[in-house]
């Protein structure tokens, strides 16, 4: 039989475990760039980056069930660009364009270059390891 402290003290560990897995998930980044000289800024309003898994996304992948993809990191996003338009945001991997993977900046930017306005086309990518699509047209 559970005792009132023994209960309290249950509660107050998962409290803290709670709190430390929030922390844990907002705080440190799951991917960052590759490399800082090669950005890039798409035509869609953003800059990106070859996208890079960080120690913290390797140690939760499991626990956590999130995804490991090669993309595009989001770095920055234009105020009233296409990119803002469609909820992109910072730290957000896009890994694919059109229905075609893309593993880095070269092949991410010429994919959404062909974004027209005459119909959508789905970006599907990451945000704090979980995925995501959106569809843009240009206007």
């Amino acid at each position: 039989m559970w005792t009132r402290e023994a209960s309290a003290a249950v509660l107050a560990l998962a409290v803290a475990g709670m709190a430390q897995n929030a922390a844990a998930q907002a705080g440190d980044p799951l991917y960052a760039c590759l490399s800082d000289q090669d950005t890039r800024v798409v035509d869609i309003g953003a800059t990106v980056c070859d996208a890079a898994p960080t120690a913290t996304l390797t140690a939760r992948m499991e626990e956590d069930n999130l995804q490991l993809r090669e993309g595009a990191f989001v770095t920055e996003v234009a105020n009233g660009g296409l990119a803002q338009t469609a909820g992109l945001a910072p730290g957000d991997v896009i890994y694919r364009v059109g229905g075609v993977d893309v593993g880095d900046t070269v092949i991410t930017a010429a994919r959404l270059s062909l974004i027209a306005a005459d119909t959508d086309t789905v970006v599907n990518f990451l945000r704090r390891g979980r995925p995501y699509r959106v569809k843009l047209r240009r206007p």
